[in-house]
This record gives structure tokens, sequence and C-alpha cells, in this order.
């Protein structure tokens, strides 16, 4: 995530640390696969169904303002923008999720359902006193989850209805939300990586100290990519070691992200790009 090609001028940090402060190199980023330009302010991007289209939120402006700018992008995994302004009506999308045929996409204070085969908008669900609604994603029953950031909160959308899902005091800040079979991984902006079971909804902290965490994939085994605003790239391991690749010299924002295989696939706020990277020294999982 951390070159936009040759035209930048562009550091990369990486590096290893532990208890000891031990250097230990352990990933790289290649130069990106491809590079598109012309979005507004990407916060964030979704997979569609068919694994071939990817759907960016772009805040176009402050992203607690209500101006009706923000829209969605339609985007191929190649690269090739598909449609700029898919859908309006939107203030400052920002986080985003597909389940099935639709997309949904936190909006401030409102969650918003799309259907993604009509590009039409076909419900919003306010959440009541939501200040900053930020990453969404989905359960493995089907339950989507939405963070608010504003109000320390994690909300639940469940058979056309939004409830309290957990507001555990660790989630002051909450941004990101990753879930896997039997828990639900969350970052905050206040550096932290937590574990959230189920049923109990009982909360583990997994580290600390990632600076304004965002976005989270899985690398490999217990492995975790997170990004950190504005523009750096964690690898956290069981044991606490990091590997940090830093573009903010250049000027490159790092926001949320996805993996797509082998593939991150990044929206860069500023320039107003998605920049695609393969990654190396990670086996897929």
């Amino acid at each position: 995530m951390l070159k936009l090609g040759a035209a930048l001028a562009l550091c990369l940090l990486i590096a290893g640390c532990s208890a000891h402060s031990e250097t230990r190199p352990r990933a790289e980023a290649r130069e990106p696969v491809w590079r598109l330009s012309g979005l507004a302010d990407p916060e964030s991007v979704a997979l569609g169904a068919d694994g071939r289209t990817l759907y960016v939120a772009n805040v176009a402006g402050e992203g607690d303002v209500k101006d009706g700018n923000g829209f969605i992008s339609r985007v191929s995994t190649r690269g090739k923008m598909l449609e700029r302004e898919w859908v309006r009506g939107l203030d400052a999308p920002k986080g985003a999720i597909v389940k099935g045929d639709r997309l949904f996409v936190s909006d401030i204070d409102q969650l918003v359902e799309i259907d993604t085969r009509t590009a039409r908008i076909v419900a919003r669900y306010p959440v009541p006193g939501a200040k900053f609604l930020n990453d969404v994603a989905v359960a493995p029953d089907g339950t989507v989850l939405v963070a608010d950031s504003g109000t320390a909160r994690i909300l639940q959308l469940k058979d056309g209805q939004v409830s309290l899902w957990s507001a555990d005091p660790e989630l002051r800040s909450v941004n990101g939300l990753l879930p896997e079979a039997d828990r639900l991984l969350v970052t905050t902006m206040e550096g932290k990586f937590l574990a959230f079971d189920y049923r109990a909804r009982a909360v583990k902290v997994l580290a600390t100290g990632l600076g304004q965490a965002d976005g989270v994939a899985r690398a490999q085994g217990d492995e975790y990519l997170i990004s950190e605003w504005p523009g750096r790239l964690f690898l956290v391991e069981p044991n606490g070691m990091r590997t940090v690749l830093d573009s903010r010299e250049a000027g490159v924002y790092i926001n949320d992200f996805i993996r797509v295989g082998d593939l991150l696939i990044v929206p860069n706020w500023k320039p107003g790009t998605i920049t695609a990277y393969r990654m190396i020294r990670w086996m897929l999982t």
C-alpha cells in the first residue's frame, strides 16, 4: 500500500519490532498492480458477489457533513472504472459490505441498503443516537454489523431492525470490523486490536500501539494486516511483533482496505485513487 507508481518518490519503511527491539523484515509490497484515479475522497471498498466488481464509497467532502455529495463508484478488480457515480443520494458514505445482491453502506447516522442489480437505494435504516458510523461487516449468521466511532458502539441490523450489539468500554473510537467464524475482530482509533466472542460479547485485547487503526484483514494463520490513518500498514503477529509499511511522506493516505486473493485493494483518500498491491512473503490461506 505504499507506492502509486514511479512518478511518486516513495520510501518504503519495512521494519519489525518486539519487546527486545529486534529488527525483522517480514513483509514486502511490490509495485502496484494497478492504480485508478478520479475518485473523490474514497474511504472504503467492497467486493461484489461476482468476485469481479468493486464498490467504492466516495465521501466527496467532510466525513460528518450531510451535503448530499457522497456517491458509490463501480470498478472492476482489474482497475477499470465501470461507473464513477453508480449510486448518488448519499452524504458521506464510509463502510461498505456486500451481502448477496445487496450493498450495505454506512452514511453518518444511517445504514443504506442498495440493490446491486438495479443500483437503486431500497432502504435507509436510521441508527438512533449515531454520530459517525464507520465500518460495516456481515457476521456468520447474516447479521449486518456497523461501528459507530462517535458513540463507541457496535450496532446490528437484523430482520430490518437496528439494535445495540455492544457498548463495551473498549470500543472507544471503534473503527474496523472483521468477522471470523467464532469471533469479531475490531480495530479502534486508540490503537487497539480487539476480539469479541459472538455469544458472550466478551472482549479480549490482542494488540495495542497501532495508532489510529482502521482496516483489518487476515494475512495468514494468526497474522493480521491493519492499516493506520493516514498512511501505515502493520503486520500484527500473536507475539506482538509488527512489520510496518509507511507511505505518509509520499502523501498517499491508507484508509480501509480489502484483501482479494493475494491482492490488497486500497482506497487512498488522498490523492483520490484506488491502488492494488500484490503482497509477497505471505502464504495464501
